[in-house]
């Protein structure tokens, strides 16, 4: 069983993560977690895992950082990074790092079995299943990415209201055309899909952890029909919303 240690600073995201996946069935044992990088120092110093999933953009000590430290104490967990954008300046430090993959967030299962699969086998572990992989190898201008960063930062602080398209393109000073262009070439993401899969994803943690109806659960995600809610979830998770929290006992 490969030990995996999940560092990210979202909560929810976090306990998502963890929550989410079968992880047994990838022969993994999670053992541990953190909230930042300073944390993740840490934890991955006293559990010696073998592979850690975190995330690049992270206060106190970011990934990139983290990472960098840990090799330099000789570190031998193979690391793959969580990112929310497909093409990143910054991506091409954590290739000097010789990450094992990148996972685009809000990523699918069989995202993670292709990266665990990778890791095994570098390991001389392999698994049984393989999957389809996201590789971030391009690199754009630090402008653009600076604002696509503002971009996913108005999501994480407003995916619970209304969120238009418009009024991003308005704080960020562009026209609504030109924000969607960019956007798209950035993530590989419409704004629309970003913002619908990182509210399935935040609620996927909710789901997993507390014991809420379905309905409070869409509200506290930006959703205003429960119904429409539940279809997105199923689609995007591959469970109904009840289902889902049945299989992780909070039903």
């Amino acid at each position: 069983m490969l030990r995996v240690v999940v560092v990210e600073d979202e909560y929810y995201v976090r306990k998502g993560i963890i929550q989410t996946f079968d992880w047994k069935s990838l022969e993994c044992e999670m053992v541990g977690e953190a909230a930042n990088g300073r944390e993740g120092i840490r934890v991955i110093e006293e559990l010696k895992p073998d592979v850690v999933i975190a995330d690049i953009e992270m206060p106190v000590v970011d990934g990139i950082e983290m990472v960098r430290i840990l090799k330099s104490k000789q570190c031998q967990a193979q690391f793959i990074f969580l990112t929310a954008h497909q093409k990143f300046t910054y991506v091409h430090s954590a290739l000097k790092l010789e990450a094992a993959d990148y996972l685009l967030k809000p990523f699918r299962y069989d995202e993670l079995k292709e990266c665990i699969r990778k890791v095994s086998l570098k390991l001389n572990k392999p698994v049984k299943e393989e999957g389809g992989a996201l590789l971030l190898t391009e690199q754009e201008p630090q402008a653009e990415n600076e604002y696509i960063k503002k971009a996913i930062t108005y999501v994480r602080d407003h995916y619970q209201e209304e969120v238009k398209v418009t009024d991003v393109a308005e704080y960020l000073g562009f026209s609504e055309a030109y924000f969607c262009r960019l956007f798209k070439k950035e993530t590989g993401y419409t704004f629309g899909q970003y913002l619908t899969n990182y509210r399935i994803h935040v609620a996927a943690g909710l789901l997993a952890n507390f014991p809420m109806k379905v309905g409070d659960t869409a509200a506290q995600v930006g959703f205003s029909d429960s119904n429409y809610f539940s279809m997105t979830f199923k689609k995007i998770m591959g469970l109904s919303p009840s289902d889902y929290q049945e299989a992780k006992g909070r039903g």
